[in-house]
């Protein structure tokens, strides 16, 4: 273990000769001593731009500012300075401060690249392109020194070390926490809904004993109707007849199974896609789709059975728009996920409910729209409706149905896991749309605008 230490002694006497040659006053020592104090004393990124503002208004006098920079266009944002704090909202900068690896001066302002670790910059690629995380700006400066010019340098970069940190500690939380997230999307969207067809196999299992039966007696039959000069042709027909009706019993069965299998692989392979565990959060395979054709449609047939089961009629739209219309760019493991547990809603909460004649009435009904929602700012929009008869819920209930977790009341309504909604909700802003619900007089309406492919 010599070498290792021997190894540090000499990095110690190189900072020594460092430090030395920086000739830093008692001032600026103290800035740096204080930074680092106060830096470790708080967790997030927001206390750390405020104490880095306010360490140079109180030992320095100067006012200064923090950009960073925005991951997903690496635009400049104004996050915090010293004249207002932090920013509620962070501001595009001034057209005069950009990005720069070196130090430059831009009117009275001197401004300062913050730079992250350099270690880390290869191993936590998920929010760091290059070293730099934004930039530090100092004003008014008529003039700065020699010593002082490089005492910023160097604070900027303790700046960006405790930024690159934190960073690494806010991202690391994040990724958890939609590890977590995913967990209960698979869940909910793969394991529950697997339970079903549990019982299906189950059921299976059972019809194919009855079936061999079947096939057994017509098989101890056959020889002796073939020996028998007497023959009756109703019997021979009865036996074909069977035949008949078992292979066509036989066909539907694997056809449900294998419209299982394809709708449970598609939500598998989404859903385990390696990109959403390395960066953190869902990444998504946009193509062009129609809505209704090759979205929903799909899923309601996989639905189809187990509604009329339960006595739910299914209206269709009288009108709808045209395929064009109906183009969307989104990714069809997800957004077809989003249909199944609206769909999947409707088949537990949907109740007999009085219409305007007075009589009772079970279904769901579904309609498609162009919109222009500048509400949500989606210009050119689509959307889709899906109401179901039953108790409505209270305009509140509406607003937290979709946060994750919520289950209504277990009196005024069955209760279910409290996440599908909630899946719905993230994975429609993931595309730029926006879902609610209203409740009406005899249900409730969830409804979907999604962007319309330009």
């Amino acid at each position: 273990m010599a070498h290792n230490l021997d190894q540090a002694l000499a990095l110690l006497k190189k900072k020594e000769k460092d430090y030395t040659a920086y000739k830093f006053s008692s001032r600026e020592s103290m800035a740096i001593f204080a930074f680092f104090d106060l830096a470790q004393e708080f967790a997030t990124l927001n206390n750390l731009y405020r104490i880095a503002v306010a360490v140079i208004k109180f030992f320095f006098k100067y006012e200064s500012c923090i950009y960073t920079i925005r991951p997903e266009d690496s635009a400049l944002l104004l996050h915090c300075c010293s004249p207002e704090g932090l920013l509620s909202s962070p501001k595009p900068a001034r057209a005069d401060i950009t990005i720069h690896h070196s130090p430059y001066r831009a009117g009275s302002s001197y401004v300062f690249p913050i730079i992250g670790k350099k270690i880390l910059a290869d191993k936590v690629p998920l929010f760091l392109d290059n070293q730099i995380l934004g930039m530090l700006e100092i004003y008014p400066v008529k003039k700065m020194g020699d010593n002082q010019f490089l005492f910023f340098q160097k604070y900027a970069n303790r700046v960006g070390y405790n930024m690159h940190n934190k960073l690494v500690v806010e991202q690391s939380i994040e990724h958890i926490r939609f590890i977590n997230q995913l967990v209960s999307d698979i869940e909910h969207n793969v394991i529950t809904p697997n339970l079903y067809y549990k019982a299906f196999l189950i059921n299976m299992k059972k019809n194919l004993n009855k079936n061999l039966s079947q096939l057994e007696k017509i098989n101890s039959i056959l020889p002796k109707l073939e020996l028998s000069k007497n023959s009756s042709e109703k019997q021979i027909n009865q036996a074909v007849n069977n035949l008949h009706r078992i292979h066509h019993n036989m066909d539907k069965k694997m056809e449900d199974f294998e419209s299982h299998f394809k709708h449970l692989s598609l939500f598998i392979e989404t859903l385990f896609r390696g990109e959403h565990f390395k960066t953190g959060s869902y990444v998504l395979k946009r193509r062009s789709y129609n809505l209704l054709n090759d979205i929903f449609l799909p899923e309601l047939e996989h639905y189809r059975k187990r509604l009329t089961g339960r006595g739910i009629d299914i209206i269709e739209p009288q009108h709808v728009p045209s395929d064009s219309d109906m183009t969307i760019f989104i990714d069809l493991g997800l957004m077809a996920q989003v249909f199944a547990n609206l769909l999947s809603n409707a088949l537990k909460y949907c109740q007999p409910a009085l219409d305007e004649n007075g009589n009772y009435q079970k279904y769901i009904s579904y309609t498609m729209d162009i919109v222009d929602e500048e509400t949500y700012e989606i210009q050119n929009g689509l959307k889709f409706s899906l109401f179901s008869t039953g108790k409505p819920i209270s305009k509140k209930e509406a607003v937290l149905i979709f946060e994750d977790g919520y289950k209504i009341p277990k009196g005024k309504i069955k209760s279910g896991s409290g996440h599908g909604l909630h899946f719905v909700y993230n994975i429609v802003q993931l595309h730029g749309g926006h879902v609610g619900c209203k409740p009406q007089e005899n249900g409730n309406d969830f409804y979907i605008i999604l962007p319309r492919k330009k």
